[in-house]
């Protein structure tokens, strides 16, 4: 191989290498405790119980080893990662930027020139005098080429991510389905609201962030900046659109029950937070009027529930 060929990382791609190594290590090995420990527990219950031998070793066996296996598999997939993570190169391909770094087990990809367009039009167009996010004005802003999306070779699917996030969250805060289709929106309420599985899968998992946050009127401009909607945006309600964001719950759909203007101000009111789908770079921008430069990342990050160990929160 010549020496053109060779890349030798410079220091900013030696230290994010090492950070992003690190972040991973640390997160396989709270992994590996969590799943070590309940493997653990289940052989405990059923060498040492009566009900143990019964339940879950006789009725049950199928069920458990297919845990064990699919923990395993969970585990390798997670060392394989540690092992086979590189240093890659800063300002070409996916990373124009040293300072992004997604979270925990995410995975950085570039954002469709679609939605670009749609999150472009809505921060231009909204009922606002100025754009929701003044920075960024145009769609070749480099703040608005990358976007981190969560790894489902860890965390599953968008339904059982929801599942497992409804089950751990406060009743009073649930998370919901969020999609790019109208149609998708409605039919998976529909389904949920009659107890009956859906074949549809969620493009986002989505929270309504608490108002009392400190930050929390820049997290609602990131949300409507990110989410493409406001109160003169119509594209929440045109069908063939598929970028802007819909919420599978009743208040945020038109119905004859439910007009536009009811919808409007539930959006505007409640600032649905995509949560499963983050752009650092934005929340940057508005990290940089904060105390700590991270204040508003960690305020994303605590509301949903993500782990994401480089920013430091406190």
């Amino acid at each position: 191989m010549s020496n053109a060929e060779v890349f030798k990382p410079n220091e900013k791609e030696l230290k994010l290498f090492e950070q992003e190594k690190m972040d991973l290590y640390k997160g396989t090995f709270v992994v590996c405790i969590v799943y070590g420990l309940s493997a653990f527990l289940l052989l405990v219950v059923i060498l040492f119980t009566e009900w143990g031998k019964e339940y879950i070793y006789d009725r049950f066996a199928p069920a458990v080893i297919t845990y064990i296996l699919g923990s395993l598999i969970i585990i390798i997939y997670l060392l394989n990662a540690i092992f086979t993570i590189r240093p890659r190169k800063i300002g070409t391909d996916m990373d124009s930027d040293a300072n992004i770094i997604c979270p925990d087990y995410w995975k950085l990809e570039k954002v469709p020139d679609s939605l670009k367009t749609e999150i472009m039009n809505n921060n231009i167009n909204n009922s606002s005098s100025k754009n929701i996010i003044p920075q960024i004005n145009r769609e070749t802003n480099a703040n608005l080429q990358y976007r981190c999306v969560y790894d489902n070779n860890v965390y599953g699917n968008t339904n059982e991510l929801l599942r497992m996030k409804n089950t751990l969250a406060d009743t009073a805060y649930p998370y919901y389905a969020g999609f790019n289709n109208f149609n998708n929106a409605s039919n998976y309420y529909v389904a949920q609201a009659a107890k009956v599985n859906s074949s549809i899968i969620p493009e986002y998992i989505i929270k309504e962030p608490k108002k009392q946050s400190e930050h929390y009127q820049e997290l609602k401009k990131y949300a409507m900046f990110v989410g493409a909607y406001s109160t003169s945006n119509i594209s929440i309600f045109t069908a063939n659109n598929s970028n802007a964001l819909r919420v599978s719950a009743p208040e945020y759909l038109e119905s004859a029950t439910n007009n536009r203007g009811n919808v409007w101000k539930k959006y505007e009111d409640e600032a649905p937070l995509i949560c499963n789908v983050v752009y650092p770079q934005v929340l940057g921008l508005l990290d940089n009027d904060t105390r700590g430069k991270n204040e508003v990342s960690c305020e994303y990050a605590k509301e949903c529930g993500v782990s994401w160990s480089s920013l430091k929160c406190k």
